[in-house]
């Protein structure tokens, strides 16, 4: 609900992501602590870099996306295209998959964490895959069950994620107590 209400469109989704991420990972740890102070203190701490992020995935989402769409409705050699611009919105969804949990984890340079986010949704390929799957689930179930989708749809959506980005993370991570790793990954 933190999460909803504080996603303003397009200039605070960044932030609430990374703030909703933040609130997961420390789910069922000695970390956890309050979510309301806990959320409010991620957003307010990664704010003007999550909206920075989130606006560079979005421009690159409309361009890739909509290059597609254009491309894949033309005739001739240039319908051939649709499927690089395809192929490179799936990346940027993947990407995405890994921004704003690394945001929420780590302390990077914005470039830096754009860069480890395509390097690790390359590397754990299938992973990644899953993870995509699993972001769309909050979108199916507004379709379905408003209800539901208003009590759960993204916060379990991004808790799934956590369970399988802890092992993906956990080789930068230099203690599980620490709140942020120092060190670039």
């Amino acid at each position: 609900l933190l999460f909803l209400l504080t996603s303003i469109p397009i200039f605070t989704i960044g932030a609430s992501l990374t703030a909703l991420y933040s609130v997961c990972f420390r789910l069922g740890t000695d970390r956890e602590g309050s979510t309301f102070r806990d959320y409010f203190a991620a957003f307010k701490e990664n704010f003007r870099q999550a909206t920075s992020l989130f606006l560079l995935l979005l421009l690159w989402l409309m361009g890739t996306g909509g290059a597609a769409v254009i491309f894949c409705f033309m005739a001739g050699w240039m319908h051939c295209l649709f499927v690089p611009f395809a192929v490179l919105f799936i990346v940027v969804v993947l990407v995405a998959s890994y921004v704003f949990p690394l945001l929420s984890r780590f302390e990077n340079r914005t470039a830096t964490t754009l860069k480890n986010a395509v390097l690790l949704s390359l590397g754990y390929l299938p992973r990644s895959i899953i993870i995509g799957a699993i972001n769309l689930f909050p979108f199916v179930l507004l379709a379905v069950d408003l209800l539901t989708f208003l009590k759960a749809g993204f916060a379990a959506a991004a808790y799934c994620n956590c369970l399988l980005l802890k092992r993906v993370f956990a080789p930068y991570l230099e203690e599980e107590n620490d709140d942020h790793s120092q060190d670039e990954t």
